[in-house]
């Protein structure tokens, strides 16, 4: 191939990484391929990148899983007030949330943490919530099984099959309780 056509192909493929309309790994791909490994796409690799984003990752996912036991913790064992206990619970559910758009907006491959604390942060909220609001516990239920169903709907949508199967699941046991506790009255 002449060198004014890949010259073409390469700005046409920097082009396209640089308006995100394939991903990124496909362009460093397709980039390494023309330049056969010459060049590097504006003196950084991919993998160069990922290096140096690779503390802020690991300190995020931490946090992450840092966020859901201290969140069981600060509702059930201690005195804080109702409503500090669900801004605070608010306050990690958007940490999460802004977590899972910074690491899908990346590419990262392990997009998934985020996506499932942040469901696991929105059933303890909507449960504090409800057991806030009301102490009717056929309420409570019906926020768990709705909870439940979100799940299933996102795990659809985002093609998760662990995430599918964990709310199938969930919804099915929480049904199952609900008509034990009525049989049992």
């Amino acid at each position: 191939m002449n060198d004014e056509r890949t010259s073409i192909i390469i700005k046409e493929i920097k082009y396209w990484k640089e308006h995100r309309m394939l991903p990124e790994r496909y362009c460093d791909y397709l980039l390494a391929l023309y330049t056969n490994g010459e060049e590097l796409e504006d003196g950084e690799n991919e993998s160069v990148t990922l290096q140096r984003r690779k503390p802020f990752i690991i300190t995020s996912i931490l946090l992450l899983f840092l966020m859901i036991p201290f969140s069981f913790l600060m509702i059930y064992f201690t005195e804080f007030h109702s409503l500090l206990q669900l801004t605070v619970l608010l306050l990690f559910g958007f940490y999460s949330i802004w977590l899972y758009r910074q690491f899908s907006r990346k590419q990262y491959d392990f997009i998934y943490f985020p996506l499932i604390a942040s469901l696991l942060l929105l059933l303890l909220f909507t449960m504090e919530a409800s057991r806030l609001f009301t102490q009717n516990q056929s309420i409570l239920a019906t926020v768990i099984v709705v909870n439940f169903i979100l799940w299933l709907s996102i795990s659809i949508v985002k093609k998760i099959k662990l995430l599918q199967a964990l709310s199938i699941s969930c919804i099915i046991f929480t049904l199952l309780y609900i008509i034990f506790i009525n049989f049992m009255a």
